[in-house]
């Protein structure tokens, strides 16, 4: 009984230092939203790229650029309901470089321009 009891622990300790790692992942998209990436992350979470990129979708049920995608976005309508920056900055300020693939993101998810959001939502 006492070795099952060793054995189950050790499986436990393993299932939980998986959770951290992918709580401190979200917690560095939450932080570096705007510049992050998997491989700087898993760099400084000492994890392989691969593996931590199979443990987010596992534990998530979505992927790292799924999650990302969602920060920014949320982010970028926060910008938009609380400043008067352009939209093009608030673009950049949230980390999409490229302007016109940040509006087909943005319409795919909010089904209208962020321009259009902020109008509707004033």
């Amino acid at each position: 009984l006492f070795m099952n009891l060793l054995e189950q622990t050790d499986k436990l300790t393993i299932g939980i230092r998986e959770q951290m790692t992918v709580l401190q992942a979200l917690q560095y998209i939450e932080v570096n939203y705007a510049s992050a990436s998997l491989t700087h992350m898993a760099q400084g979470l000492h994890s392989d790229v691969s593996w931590l990129s199979r443990e987010i979708r596992r534990r998530t049920g979505r992927t790292f650029t799924e999650l990302l995608q969602e920060r920014r976005l949320n982010q970028a309508v926060w910008l938009l309901c609380n400043t008067r920056q352009k939209v093009s900055d608030i673009a950049l300020a949230v980390g999409y470089e490229n302007i016109s693939y940040f509006h087909r993101i943005f319409a795919k998810r909010f089904g209208c321009s962020p321009k259009d959001y902020r109008d509707t939502h004033k």
